[in-house]
């Protein structure tokens, strides 16, 4: 009887490990299974937890039910195998008050694989775009409706994603995978979003289709959609648009802003309409810090553009031996526009312009000139032609004239070699002692983004320099800017970062000493920096960038035995330059008013036996620079009696 029991006890414990196992694979199917949202503690006031805890259960389809009301929500984050479906007429609303962090996105993703974002008919995304720009809020431009960075295999599907506090869909890369990769985003309308309509990033095998990117209004660059990786190791490869349409944006349909990539660009534009933008295409590409050109290749093929109030194509850094862009087939309307039909700047590019072609395209100008050309001293126009049929507002019709482009702006090999001399911070000293009757204008000395200042403190005691941070557009957005204080022999003293608009450096010298300040700050503000001691002035090495400000006066000093320099000028893009270049004794020896692009001031001196203090008056309609040309020492002064000069290292003065 026992051995009777035994046995049966074993079979059922047996049993009960098979039931185990059988059961095992009806738990996984269940967390495969659909669920609805709304199960998990549905909360109209707040349905963030409700729903973060439904994509948090595993299910591989989750569907964000109907209930009547809109899903309020925060920020929810999305994880890998996840199909998440909106039902018809379903609203997702940002949650009021929410959203403070500078990154709060309505849906993001990090890193994740095989993730769909669907909508059935009506289906809705929505933030609150007007709270986000009140001062109760941190300026940011990254709260986007859905980002997604580093991710594989991922859908957005017919939905609509509007007012986000940033973009409507953001792309791109993450540290540990790199690019997004086989992305599919597919009948999206991107409305009303502060910042772009679509950011790419970083995606390699991205397709776009059947979508509208439009109405994008509130912190630049406000475009429908915008390509701009951040760094160069960033990708954008095999990335195809296609049958999408961008109107009402504040500025650019389509951008595609391209600092130097290691990995060459491909991107084709196919059967997209671009009307009714502050401008319709805008391509910008640039060189690293060592010269390094960006490869690939950009084509328009079959496109619309029209309507837009300016130009039909703004292109950027068109260089030889480097990317390429083309427009095939392509329809093309500027009778709207207020400038030219297309613009081409190559002003911060040491290049002819190089690598444009139009295959089989039409364009009606209207009144407007068909092109704008600015250049870096000395370059020209190169190979940039094509197939570009005209059509005058009789309906005649005529071929657009390359030839006469390029004979216009020929290239100038003598200004191609403006060089500057390479500074000496051990030899530079203050020319005088005091400042005798300081009479500057600070206010109209806006150096925007980065500038390095130099102080050169000749008797012991105390010296200062003043900051003030003043916003190109002035917003509720955070000051933050880097000072990097160093010595004449590359010496580091201290960093000090700054987050208010206003800071004094001080300094207790023992005399004899120079000090080099460099301020790290964004383009999108400018810096004063004053300071009321003499050996005091700005490097300019290679250029010096200021933004708008009335005159400006100068001062540098000529060393003995120079008997011809050269200063460089340049207005970027179609902002103009004047400049008058004044002896010693007040005389005009070159002038210019309301130059635009780049121009080369001379100066000639008869008496090169010793040195001498010249001044330039200089004033810019916005964005402007100047260059000192070798063997000029590549400082400018603010003040007559502030100049600084080299000394030679037996003591005595040049």
């Amino acid at each position: 009887m026992q051995m009777k029991q035994n046995r049966v006890h074993g079979f059922l414990k047996r049993f009960g490990i098979l039931a185990a196992a059988l059961l095992i694979p009806s738990l996984a199917s269940a967390a495969e299974s659909e669920v609805k949202a709304s199960s998990f503690g549905f909360d109209p006031a707040n349905a963030t937890g409700c729903l973060q805890k439904a994509i948090d259960s595993g299910a591989k389809k989750v569907i964000v039910d109907n209930t009547g009301v809109p899903w309020v929500i925060g920020p929810v984050k999305l994880r890998s195998n996840l199909e998440l479906v909106f039902a018809a007429g379903v609203r997702a609303e940002a949650l009021p008050g929410g959203f403070r962090g500078r990154n709060d996105c309505m849906f993001y993703g990090n890193d994740v694989d095989n993730v769909t974002l669907r909508g059935e008919e009506g289906a809705v995304l929505e933030m609150r775009k007007a709270d986000y720009m009140k001062p109760e809020y941190v300026w940011a431009e990254w709260r986007h409706c859905i980002s997604v960075r580093g991710g594989c295999n991922i859908v957005i599907r017919n939905l609509t994603v509007r007012s986000s506090g940033g973009d409507g869909i953001y792309i791109a890369g993450s540290q540990r995978r790199g690019p997004s990769r086989n992305v599919l985003i597919e009948k999206v309308v991107s409305d009303d979003n502060l910042r772009q309509g679509i950011s790419v990033i970083s995606a390699v095998n991205l397709l776009v289709r059947d979508s509208k990117f439009i109405n994008t209004k509130g912190g630049p660059p406000q475009c429908g959609i915008d390509l701009e990786p951040n760094t160069s190791d960033d990708m954008l490869v095999n990335n195809l648009i296609e049958n999408c349409e961008f109107y009402g944006n504040e500025s650019h349909g389509i951008s595609v802003f391209l600092p130097w990539l290691t990995t060459p660009v491909s991107i084709v534009f196919r059967n997209c309409r671009v009307h009714d933008n502050g401008s319709g295409l805008h391509v910008l590409a640039q060189t690293d810090r060592k010269g390094q050109l960006q490869q690939g290749t950009i084509l328009f093929e079959n496109c619309e553009v029209s309507g837009n109030r300016g130009s039909v194509g703004t292109i950027y850094g068109l260089q030889k031996d480097a990317w390429t862009l083309t427009l095939r087939d392509c329809t093309l309307d500027n009778r709207q526009g207020t400038g030219p039909s297309f613009l081409f700047n190559n002003s911060r590019v040491f290049s002819n312009i190089t690598g444009l072609t139009f295959e089989h395209c039409t364009l009606r100008p209207g009144k407007n000139p068909l092109y704008e050309v600015y250049l870096h001293s000395g370059y020209g126009v190169d190979k940039v032609g094509g197939d570009l049929k005209l059509v005058a507002d009789d309906e005649t019709e005529s071929a657009a004239d390359w030839a006469a482009l390029r004979k216009q702006y020929p290239e100038d090999k003598e200004l191609q070699k403006f060089e500057f001399a390479e500074i000496d911070y051990e030899k530079l000293r203050a020319r005088e002692e005091t400042v005798e009757n300081p009479e500057v204008d600070f206010d109209s000395w806006l150096i925007r983004g980065r500038g390095t200042c130099l102080l050169y403190t000749g008797k012991p005691g105390t010296y200062e320099v003043d900051f003030e941070v003043v916003p190109v557009r002035p917003d509720n957005r955070p000051v933050s800017y880097l000072i990097t204080v160093k010595l004449a022999n590359g010496t580091e003293v201290e960093k000090i970062r700054v987050k208010e608009p206003k800071f004094t450096w001080r300094i207790e010298s023992r005399g004899n000493q120079l000090y080099i300040l460099d301020i790290t700050n964004s383009t999108s503000n400018t810096a004063l920096i004053r300071s009321k001691h003499p050996g005091f002035g700005f490097l300019v090495q290679d250029k010096l960038h200021f933004f708008r400000g009335d005159v400006k006066k100068m001062y540098f000093y000529v060393q003995p035995g120079v008997k011809f320099f050269t200063i460089e000028l340049l207005g970027e893009g179609h902002e103009w330059v004047s400049a008058v270049l004044r002896d010693p004794e007040g005389n005009a020896a070159a002038e210019c008013v309301q130059h635009r692009g780049a121009v080369i001031l001379r100066g000639t001196r008869e008496d090169v036996s010793k040195g001498e203090v010249w001044c330039l008056e200089l004033q810019g309609e916005e964005d402007h620079f100047v260059r000192l040309g070798a063997p000029l020492i590549p400082v400018l002064s603010p003040d007559r009696d502030m100049v600084l000069m080299y000394e030679e290292r037996s003591g005595k003065p040049e």
